[in-house]
């Protein structure tokens, strides 16, 4: 293969890495922020105060681990020339997303206690 096919992997793969980044940072903002709003409301922090963060960090973090896993696979693919779609680990990957999305959404709805 060409080393454009190849510098593209690499390309995918930084997209990962940007869109796992992105998530992390998002989930340390949710937890500083849901920090502060339990000091402006002179609250105690409870083990649910930090939840909704935690669960943005380990979408990042599954992100991450995914895009290197795919990474790997097509490397491999495109030394041996051939190309296989596979649905399985992206099956798994967006149901992991899916639930850890729900309980985000949860988390945060039991902590503002609309």
């Amino acid at each position: 293969m060409s080393a454009s096919d190849h510098l593209a992997n690499k390309r995918t793969f930084l997209a990962w890495v940007r869109t796992a980044i992105a998530l992390m940072g998002f989930g340390f903002v949710i937890a500083k922020f849901q920090i502060f709003l339990h000091i402006l409301a002179h609250q105690p922090l409870t083990s649910t105060t930090l939840l909704g963060g935690v669960i943005m960090i380990i979408m990042g973090i599954a992100t991450l681990l995914y895009g290197f896993y795919e990474y790997i696979q097509q490397e491999k693919e495109l030394e041996r020339k051939q190309f296989s779609p596979r649905l399985t680990p992206m099956v798994i990957y967006t149901s992991l997303l899916t639930v850890l999305a729900i309980a985000l959404v949860v988390s945060l709805y039991l902590s503002t206690g609309i």
